[in-house]
Formats: structure tokens, C-alpha cells, sequence
């Protein structure tokens, strides 16, 4: 699946050296939290005979291992944290568990679907420890359909509450609280057990107890036909930029969550490749509380790569769904500015070629630096993406590095960035938001016992 579209991982950072410390008291100043050091990265992949996985890292770990379910077996190709490597797992899922100071570790997949599931081309980011994830643009009807595989990443009980809205308010879904994942099992669930009929709907997953990681598969044999990984989307806020949107003019549609009691008016500007404008259409849309509106992007945005700013007086979740044809179909979240390095796999086994990087930068002028490596793990070519603020560009990764045996970038920004990974081959599409790879996390503040 591709990114919340970052990564929420647990992280293992010296614990007895916690035990000497404890939370300041109410009279001492209050200082912010220092960064963390990720030493430990978890992470799920979904698996099949014709999905490939890959796992990478920005730094070499220290030590790896596949563990695949169901089974529990070993899965020897993906163990080696010095490299960029693949496998087919045969089984259920696989959970890839990484030591390693400041590693970045990440793990993705890709596949083509069958005609019958209709088609297209998957490429998805591999999941970590979530706490929560809105996922927009799914369905429950009987041509337009979703999956969502649960997986339990721990020895432990996991426990998980599912939220649904549609277009008529919230939906009273049937056994969405309290689901239950067995230790080191995944759980697929139709969306349609739960509420069927929806040709349209937004989902929140919430963790309640134990390890739990999360992947959504959207499957449509509609209008807009085809199979994509959903990336979890920010969640409800008043400013996001959806970025990623690939060129064409028509198949763009604007997925909006309302989740509060009153209604919200929501304003959408462009980010083109020369300056940011509001065309006619996008303005002071109104969204119902507690429902999902759908928005056809309209011709006047332009066919040109672009990004969505989307600004509202309540808070909303958006995502936009790319149709540029009658084969398949893809889907732009709202992520974050990248706040380190990202990883964009490239050798993804068959399905899928190189990538089309697509930045923006929401505010003032930035760049990035695009590093490609081989499998292992050597610098063979290097290109910087300068980008005017309100502005987005492209980078054509498999041109660029044209004749270089290419097997992951690291993309690292300077200023604030929002990207995407744009996958095509034989009439199929995909799209990974770039999110920061786990190097650090925030951590508490403390201080020494006595």
C-alpha cells in the first residue's frame, strides 16, 4: 500500500535507562521533546504468489528478520539488512522486524491484479504499528468494493474499532467495535460485511489495544475500473495539501470527510508547475457534518501534475482519485511535509518500472536532492529538484537514471516538500506518497530521579 502515508513505528531506544528518570513536576519549566533515535522498526506486508515485497533502508541495519504468517516460518530473502532485497512470500502476510540505530528501515509491495478483481497495477507501502488511519475513497457496493487486512503484529491480543461514514451521515455498521486480532494473524474484512451497498465511503481504523498494523485494497469494476492500495490519509484538519496528482484533465475526483456535527465550507487551490491559483469550481464547497462529498476536479484546474491545497473552517480529511482512464485507477492522499529522508522502491519485481517523483512545495521555494542506489546499497547517480514555492514539478526517475541499475532513491528535502511516487506500465497505475523514513521519533522529556 503507499503512506501515512507514514510510517507509525514502535520504537526501542535504551529502556533501562528510563527507569532512572521521571516526568518533571508541575513546577519545574516546561522544555519540548527531544528527537529519538529508532532502533527497532516493525512492519507488515501483505503477501501472495503474485505479490513481490521488497524491504530497504536508508542506512544499514544491524540485523533482520521475515517472519510469515501463517505458519510463522522464516522467509530467508528479506533477512539481510545490508541491501535491497525481494522476495515472493508464500503465505498470508510476512513481518519484517529491523534493529538498527537510525536505520530508516521501510518495506513495500507490489503485483498486478486479475482481470476479475479488475486489474491493475498495486504498489503499496508496508504497514507499521498504527494508532489511527482515515482512509477515503472506499466502497462496500458490489462493483466498487474494499478490504481491509488487520494484522497483529505482537504474541499479544489486539483489539480494533472500525468507523464508517457515507454520503447520508455515519454508518451504524455491524460488529465494527471491539474486533479482535489473534497474536501474529491477519484479518481481511470485506467492507461489506459491515455495511453493505456504499458505493462511496470513508473509514477510520482505531487501535485499541496491542500492535496492530493496517492495509486497504480498493477494487472497482465501475466507471473507474481497476485495483489500488489506499494510503491512509492526515487526519481531519482545517490545512492539508493532497499532492501527487498526475497530468490529465478528466478522472480527478476530490474525496471529502466530514466528520464533525456541523457543516464545513472548504476552499481548494492548485499547485501547478507555475504558480498556485483557485480555478472556478473549487470554492466554498459545502460538506454536511458527518459525511462524505465527492468533487469532480474541474477542467478549469488544468491537465498539467499539480497538488491540492485544501483549506477549510472545520476540520476534514481529503483524498483525490485519479481515473486518466478506462484501465485503472489511483489515489492521491494528504501527507505531511517530509521532515527527513524517503524511500521510493524501484526494483519491485515485474509489474512495475520506475517512478515518476512529484513535488511540491506549499510555501516558500525548496529541494530536493534525489539519490538513486543500486541493491546494494552503492550511490550510482544523484539529481537535485529545485522547486518554486506554491509551484510543483516532476522528476521522471526511469529516464534520469536511464542505464543505471537502480534499486531504491532516497529522496531528501530542503524546505517543505509534499511528494509522490507515480507507478505506470501496461495501461496500469499506482502512487505512493513519500513519507519520512523512521529514523527518530519524539520522545518524553525527563529528568534524572532526585
Amino acid at each position: 500500500m503507499k503512506a501515512n502515508r507514514a510510517f507509525l513505528l514502535p520504537v526501542i531506544a535504551a529502556a533501562l535507562a528510563f527507569l532512572a528518570y521521571v516526568l518533571p513536576t508541575p513546577s519545574e519549566p516546561q522544555r519540548p521533546p527531544s528527537r529519538v533515535a529508532v532502533t527497532q522498526v516493525l512492519y507488515a506486508c501483505p503477501a501472495d504468489k503474485t505479490i513481490t515485497v521488497a524491504a530497504g533502508q536508508v542506512r544499514r541495519g544491524t540485523s533482520s528478520s521475515a517472519t510469515v504468517l501463517l505458519g510463522n516460518g522464516k522467509d530467508a530473502a528479506l533477512a539481510d539488512a545490508s541491501t535491497w532485497r525481494t522476495s515472493v512470500v508464500d503465505g498470508q502476510g510476512v513481518i519484517v522486524d529491523q534493529q538498527g540505530r537510525r536505520s530508516g528501515a521501510g518495506g513495500f509491495f507490489a503485483g498486478k491484479a486479475s482481470k476479475t478483481d479488475g486489474g491493475g497495477l498495486v504498489v503499496g507501502s508496508c504497514s507499521g504499528v498504527l494508532d489511527s488511519a482515515w482512509l477515503l475513497g472506499l466502497g462496500s457496493g458490489g462493483k466498487h468494493f474494499s478490504t481491509v487486512s488487520l494484522t497483529n503484529l505482537a504474541n499479544s491480543t489486539a483489539v480494533v474499532d472500525l468507523d464508517l461514514w457515507g454520503p447520508d451521515g455515519e454508518i451504524d455498521g455491524v460488529d465494527t467495535k471491539g474486533i479482535v486480532i489473534k497474536p501474529l494473524t491477519t484479518r481481511r474484512i470485506r467492507l461489506d460485511s459491515l455495511a453493505a451497498g456504499e458505493t462511496d465511503l470513508a473509514l477510520q481504523v482505531l487501535r485499541r489495544r496491542g500492535s496492530l498494523s493496517a492495509v486497504v485494497s480498493d477494487t472497482s469494476t465501475a466507471i473507474f475500473r481497476g485495483t489500488e492500495p489506499v494510503t491512509a490519509t492526515e487526519s481531519p484538519r482545517r490545512d492539508q495539501v493532497v499532492g501527487g496528482l498526475v497530468s490529465g484533465g478528466s478522472g480527478r475526483t476530490l474525496e471529502l470527510l466530514n466528520p464533525g456535527s456541523t457543516t464545513a465550507r472548504v476552499n481548494v487551490s492548485v499547485l501547478g508547475p507555475k504558480n498556485t491559483f483557485t480555478p472556478s469550481g473549487l470554492s466554498n464547497i459545502k460538506v454536511k457534518a458527518g459525511s462524505v462529498k465527492q468533487v469532480t476536479i474541474p477542467s478549469a484546474a488544468g491537465s498539467d501534475r499539480m497538488a491540492l491545497h485544501v483549506i477549510s473552517d472545520l476540520p476534514v480529511a481529503a483524498t483525490v482519485r485519479m481515473a486518466p482512464s478506462n484501465t485503472d485507477y489511483a489515489y492521491a492522499e494528504a501527507v505531511p511535509p517530509l521532515a527527513g529522508p524517503a524511500l521510493v522502491p524501484v526494483a519491485l519485481g515485474p509489474s512495475a518500472g520506475a517512478p515518476d517523483l512529484i513535488l511540491s512545495a506549499p510555501k516558500a521555494d525548496a529541494s530536493v536532492q534525489v539519490q538513486a542506489f543500486d541493491a546494494q546499497m552503492r550511490s550510482v547517480a544523484s539529481k537535485t529538484v529545485s522547486i518554486k514555492g506554491g509551484t510543483t514539478q516532476h522528476l521522471d526517475s526511469g529516464q534520469e537514471f536511464k542505464g543505471k541499475a537502480v534499486a531504491y532513491l532516497v529522496v531528501r528535502p530542503k524546505g517543505d516538500v509534499i511528494g509522490a511516487a507515480t507507478y505506470a506500465k501496461g495501461g496500469g497505475i499506482s502512487s505512493l506518497a513519500l513519507v519520512a523514513a523512521p529514523e527518530t521519533v519524539l520522545g518524553p522529556q525527563v529528568r534524572p530521579l532526585g
